[in-house]
């Protein structure tokens, strides 16, 4: 590596520092993004087997586009154009399925989760009611739920149908590189593996809602064996298609252009400069303060002192957060004002903190509003989560932050909103 090129790449590294960074946590917060890593290695590994030529022009544009979409951008969002001029330089985007695997890298699942979560479960429940009343019987649907008789069953846990639709990508990313698919046939295998994601999504829901509704008894690890059936059942039908897909290897010259030139040397350290600039501050709209309630579910509240952590998160919160002490248990509250992604689900920050997520279901509360429920394990803690939203204003309420977020996003009238969380530590559970 001569000495300019050595200078590109020290100066790109200084440029994309804030991504790169950001891009370390989020592998190591606990959130489960670390699978980033494995078609990141796989994408890796294939340029260094398949050298392609560069694009030198092509990588000065998406780093113009970078330095732009700092200022204005987030940072999942400003990781898109400092990873195409990466491709770019590297060859990679002559691949589609090894540039597929290099964007599923990114950590999506936690913003999958948020925005596609609740239209993804609609679409499952809505095909399994089909396929039930298809084969006689009378269920309906109500939101993410089926209904029959008295049994009301939930379909899906938080995020296992996401993490099937993102196993499906990274397979057909895999695939699409492996058979060396063009871009027009990589897309058309995008297209059949989400509705195979859909189609055993759904079925996996339909067959899970005969013992979910207590009509036949399964062994517990059938429920999981179910789900992974349906997956392997679309993953070789997906294997069947891009073999027919293939696309013939065409043998080519290696034919490389100069990446040393001094314009994209100055392109990068000038783009490497936008370190400097102060990050924008976003402040929440300011909103009247609301007054701490007295009690919860009749017993006494004690707040809590916001951790430095908390209150960062707060100050720019879209409404208010705070944090009482209800005997054993803790109590948080976020009072908001409008569609935001920083209401995050309470098991995204468990899991971020260390914590496993496990025997999710949607049950009734006191007042017999739904409310999601499930167990937070970390070393020797255990703590039963109870999670919902509701409107302060109308009768409106949630179990999920992604469908909260659609119905704010449409109706912004229709609030403000209350979010509640409320852990129980395990072993005082019984004495409530």
């Amino acid at each position: 590596m001569n000495l300019r090129l050595l200078l590109i790449y020290t100066a790109l590294t200084a440029t994309f520092f804030p991504v790169l960074s950001w891009y370390w946590h989020r592998l190591g917060d606990g959130s489960g993004e670390s699978f980033g890593l494995i078609p990141l290695t796989l994408a890796v590994t294939l340029s260094l087997r398949n050298r392609h030529r560069s694009s030198p022009r092509l990588a000065e544009f998406s780093l113009v586009i970078y330095a732009l979409s700092f200022l204005f951008l987030p940072p999942l969002l400003r990781s898109v154009p400092a990873l195409c001029t990466l491709a770019f330089l590297s060859g990679i985007h002559r691949q589609a399925g090894q540039i597929g695997l290099l964007f599923l890298s990114l950590p999506l699942q936690a913003s999958l989760d948020f925005f596609l979560a609740y239209p993804f479960r609609i679409i499952t429940a809505e095909g399994a009611q089909l396929i039930l009343k298809l084969i006689g019987y009378p269920v309906q649907r109500l939101g993410v739920q089926l209904s029959h008789g008295s049994h009301i069953v939930s379909v899906d846990p938080p995020c296992s149908g996401l993490q099937m639709l993102w196993a499906t990508a990274l397979l057909t990313a895999i695939l699409a590189a492996l058979f060396h698919l063009n871009y027009r046939r990589t897309l058309q295998l995008s297209f059949i593996a989400l509705a195979l994601c859909l189609l055993a999504n759904t079925l996996r829901a339909t067959f899970l809602f005969f013992p979910e509704s207590g009509l036949i008894e399964l062994p517990e690890f059938l429920h999981e064996g179910i789900g992974l059936l349906f997956f392997s059942l679309a993953g070789l039908t997906l294997c069947y298609l891009a073999r027919l897909f293939q696309h013939p290897i065409s043998v080519q010259p290696l034919r490389t252009q100069k990446l040393s030139s001094t314009r994209f040397l100055s392109l990068a350290c000038a783009a490497s400069l936008i370190n400097f600039i102060p990050a924008r501050s976003e402040t929440s709209p300011s909103s009247a303060s609301i007054p701490s309630p007295l009690t919860y579910q009749g017993r006494p509240l004690e707040e809590i002192p916001l951790s430095p952590h908390e209150a960062s998160f707060a100050h720019n919160f879209p409404g208010q957060l705070k944090v009482y002490r209800v005997g054993h248990d803790t109590l948080i509250t976020r009072h908001i004002t409008r569609a935001s992604r920083m209401l995050h689900p309470s098991y995204h920050c468990l899991k971020a903190e260390g914590f496993t997520i496990t025997h999710s279901q949607i049950e009734k509360d006191e007042l017999g509003r739904p409310v999601l429920r499930y167990r937070a394990t970390r070393a020797h803690e255990m703590f039963l989560v109870s999670e919902k939203i509701y409107s302060t204003h109308s009768d409106r309420q949630w179990t999920e932050v992604s469908a909260w977020y659609w119905h704010a996003l449409f109706h912004p009238n229709s609030g403000p909103w209350k979010a509640e969380t409320l852990m129980t530590p395990i072993h005082h559970e019984k004495t409530r």
